[in-house]
C-alpha cells in the first residue's frame, strides 16, 4: 500500500504514551502488519466530532462518549481490534460454545478505516484502559471518534503504539516502493526503437503542449 507523505509529519500525533511504559522500540516486526495484528478490548462507543486540533479535543471527546453512552445505559461490546497495513478493523466477538468447549470469534464487522483516514489516537490520563482513536469517513469526510476499553493499562498502551507502528510501517512501505514506481514509469515514457523519428518528435510536441 502507498500511503501519502503527511504520515510522517502526523508522527507526534501519536506519542502519546508515558515514556516510563514507551522505551521507543518496536513493538512488532514490520512484516506481522501485513497480515494483522489482533487485540482484544470493549467497545463503548462512536460519535461525530469536529476536526480536532489538539490532545485536549480529544480527550474531551474520548470522556463525553463514554457519558452519553453511559448515561443511555448501552452496554460495551467485546470487539477484536485487528491492525494492519490496511488498517485498524473492528470486529465483533461472539462466544460459540460446542461439545464442552467455548472459544471466541468474530461476529461482524463494526468498522474498518484505512490507516491514512486515521488522524488521532489517545488514552484518558484519567483511565489508561481508555483510548479512542479519530477517523475520517470516506464518502462524507466527517471525523468520527470511537472509543474503546481495554482490560489492562499495559493492553492499551500497546494498542495505541501499534496503531502509531503501523503509520511508521506504511510510509517505509511507501518509500521501498517509490524508486521501483519511478522506474516503471520511466520505462512507460521511453519511446519504442520501431517509430520512426518523425513519429516521436510529434509525440515530444504533444507532451509540451500538455506540460505548458
Amino acid at each position: 500500500k502507498i500511503m501519502p507523505a503527511r504520515i510522517a509529519s502526523r508522527r507526534k500525533d501519536y506519542n502519546l504514551v508515558d515514556d516510563t511504559y514507551d522505551n521507543g522500540l518496536p513493538l512488532h516486526n514490520d512484516e506481522a502488519f501485513q497480515h494483522g495484528i489482533t487485540f482484544k478490548a470493549k467497545y463503548i462507543g462512536s460519535l461525530d466530532v469536529p476536526r480536532p486540533t489538539g490532545r485536549m479535543e480529544i480527550v474531551v471527546a474520548m470522556r463525553r462518549i463514554r457519558y452519553e453512552f453511559k448515561a443511555k445505559q448501552i452496554k460495551k461490546r467485546k470487539v477484536a481490534v485487528n491492525i494492519s497495513v490496511d488498517g485498524v478493523k473492528i470486529e465483533l466477538r461472539k462466544k460459540t460454545k460446542r461439545k464442552n468447549r467455548t472459544w471466541e470469534e468474530p461476529k461482524w464487522t463494526l468498522m474498518n478505516d484505512p490507516v491514512y483516514r486515521i488522524f488521532y489516537v489517545s488514552h484518558d490520563s484519567h483511565d489508561l484502559k481508555i483510548w479512542s482513536y479519530i477517523a475520517r469517513d470516506g464518502s462524507s469526510n466527517v471525523f468520527r471518534c470511537n472509543v474503546f476499553k481495554s482490560t489492562k493499562k499495559s493492553q492499551a498502551m500497546r494498542i495505541v503504539r501499534t496503531i502509531g507502528q503501523a503509520f511508521e510501517v506504511c510510509h517505509k512501505f511507501s518509500q521501498q516502493q517509490q524508486p521501483v514506481n519511478d522506474n516503471k514509469s520511466v520505462k512507460s515514457n521511453t519511446p519504442k526503437s520501431s517509430k520512426s523519428s518523425s513519429s516521436r518528435r510529434r509525440e515530444e510536441e504533444k507532451i509540451v503542449e500538455e506540460t505548458d
